[in-house]
């Protein structure tokens, strides 16, 4: 039976994605118009992240039906996705206020790290505590922090689709490793499936963009799973941020870099790390294999390695994180003549 659940949330993905990409040709709404900005040179649909969501939601449901799992956590999901789905929707039709937007991804993360970490201990006197307090924080800003870069990494054709695909396919096989007893890596791997439909289209040349809609949900639904599995101590923080490492580490540095040099960090621009190696190689493709490799051979392993040996995870994942920080310094992302060598 799993495995018509799985086929069918591929097929709704990509039959979802077909049907939104037509909708919106057709009616003209929803349509990424290229500028100086941009990765594509043609008008491409967006808020294809739409069919996404609904394919997951599909998922969830029929995992509960049909295994009659009671499982209170995807109400709190459902609940802070729901205001970051409007802004999205919003933003892919007209720019939005960037505190309208922040003021949502706030809220969600409040309702995810609350839910997490605050109401199962509110009576716990450990949790007023400095530690507990600025434990709380770090959360709510990692979570505010996924959902953003997210939307700052979805810039070439099918990379930030093929991360998620990545990030969920390899959370769910150590989730499975650890505790194959707690469902978690069933509903890690559906998310991962719905991206997989979606891939189809948006691989390039993309037909198709997953938007504001589906970029900063996907990094809200990221940060649910963290501290979904965390709570259930299914898979370790550190593991999480080594597998996502190649999006945390382009997009945290290129930020840094252009606070620094003083440039607007509220308007888009093309220096990011995944930028520059797309713009140098003329290929979209490229990049996204670039990323899909490095994944398979550098990024997975040092996460299993991290998972197996926690008492070393922190000096794994520095290991992970430092040659893609001084890649980024060489080609000189954040830098507007930022050029690979």
């Amino acid at each position: 039976m799993l495995l018509i659940i799985f086929s069918l949330t591929i097929i709704i993905s990509f039959v979802g994605t077909y049907a939104l990409e037509r909708i919106f040709v057709n009616s003209q709404l929803f349509i990424d118009k290229p500028s100086n900005r941009s990765s594509h040179s043609s008008p491409i649909p967006t808020a294809g992240g739409l069919a996404i969501l609904f394919s997951y939601l599909v998922y969830v449901v029929s995992l509960f039906y049909t295994y009659n799992i009671q499982e209170n956590s995807f109400f709190v999901l459902l609940a802070a996705l729901l205001p970051i789905i409007i802004i999205g929707l919003i933003d892919d039709l007209s720019e939005i206020n960037i505190f309208a937007r922040l003021l949502a991804q706030l809220f969600s993360a409040l309702f995810i790290i609350y839910y997490f970490q605050i109401s199962k201990n509110i009576f716990d006197v450990n949790l007023y505590s400095q530690s507990s307090f600025i434990i709380i924080i770090l959360s709510i800003l990692l979570s505010m922090w996924l959902m953003n870069l997210y939307n700052f990494m979805d810039g070439i054709d099918g990379y930030a689709s093929s991360e998620c695909i990545f990030i969920c396919f390899s959370a769910s096989f150590i989730a499975y490793i650890n505790d194959p007893n707690n469902l978690i890596y069933i509903y890690v791997l559906g998310f991962g499936l719905s991206n997989l439909g979606f891939i189809i289209r948006n691989w390039h040349p993309a037909k198709i963009f997953m938007g504001d809609t589906g970029s900063i949900t996907t990094g809200c639904i990221l940060a649910f799973f963290i501290f979904f599995s965390a709570s259930e101590s299914v898979i370790s923080i550190y593991t999480w941020l080594i597998l996502l490492s190649i999006f945390i580490s382009d997009s945290t540095y290129t930020l840094f870099v252009r606070i620094v040099t003083k440039k607007d960090i509220s308007k888009p621009h093309l220096t990011h790390g995944f930028h520059i190696m797309a713009k140098n190689k003329k290929s979209h493709l490229f990049a996204t294999k670039t990323m899909i490799i490095l994944n398979i051979i550098w990024v997975l392993p040092l996460a299993i390695l991290s998972n197996l040996f926690m008492n070393y995870h922190i000096i794994i994942s520095f290991i992970a994180y430092l040659p893609l920080v001084l890649y980024l310094i060489k080609i000189g992302a954040g830098l507007e003549n930022g050029t690979t060598t």
